[in-house]
C-alpha cells in the first residue's frame, strides 16, 4: 500500500489509503489493487504515465475500476465527470482546501524548486591562484 502510495501520488492528491488485494487465507497478493485520486486529470495522468511500467520489477496495467455491478463499464465516463464537475468545489476538498498532491517526484532530477522551472546559473568559478581540487587538472591557459 505505501509503494502504491508513494507511486501514484505523485499525479495527484489520494482521497483513500491505496488497496492491495490480497488472497484471505496467505496474504499474498492477489495481483491488483486499488488508487482513488480526487480529480478525473489526476487519474489521466496516471493511467497515461504509469500503464505498462514496471513495479517491484512486474509490468502494471492502470486503469479506471470496473463498476461494481457491471463486467464491461468502467469508472471515467463523461457522465460521471459531468457530475463530478457540478459537485461544489469541482471535486474532493478538506477544510475548504483542495487536497495537494505529493510533490516529492514533482521537479526533475537536478532541477532546483526555487529556480521556477529556469535552469539555475552555473556555480562561480574557483578564485584565481587557488590549486585545483585533488584529481582534477589544471584549468586551462
Amino acid at each position: 500500500e505505501k509503494l502504491l502510495y508513494d507511486t501514484f501520488s505523485a499525479f495527484g492528491a489520494i482521497t483513500n489509503t491505496p488497496k492491495v488485494m490480497r488472497d484471505a487465507e496467505t496474504g499474498n497478493s492477489r495481483g491488483f489493487g486499488f488508487v482513488n485520486f480526487d480529480s478525473f486529470e489526476a487519474s489521466d495522468a496516471a493511467i497515461g504515465a504509469m500503464s505498462g511500467q514496471f513495479l517491484c520489477n512486474k509490468p502494471i496495467t492502470v486503469v479506471y475500476a470496473l463498476k461494481k455491478d457491471s463486467r464491461t463499464e468502467r469508472h471515467g465516463t463523461a457522465a460521471e465527470r459531468l457530475l463530478a464537475a457540478r459537485r461544489p468545489g469541482g471535486g474532493a476538498s478538506t477544510g475548504g482546501n483542495r487536497l495537494r498532491p505529493n510533490q516529492f517526484f514533482a521537479t526533475a532530477p537536478g532541477s532546483d524548486p526555487t529556480t521556477n522551472g529556469h535552469a539555475a546559473a552555473p556555480p562561480p568559478p574557483p578564485p584565481s591562484g587557488m590549486p585545483p581540487p585533488p584529481g582534477m587538472p589544471p584549468p586551462p591557459g
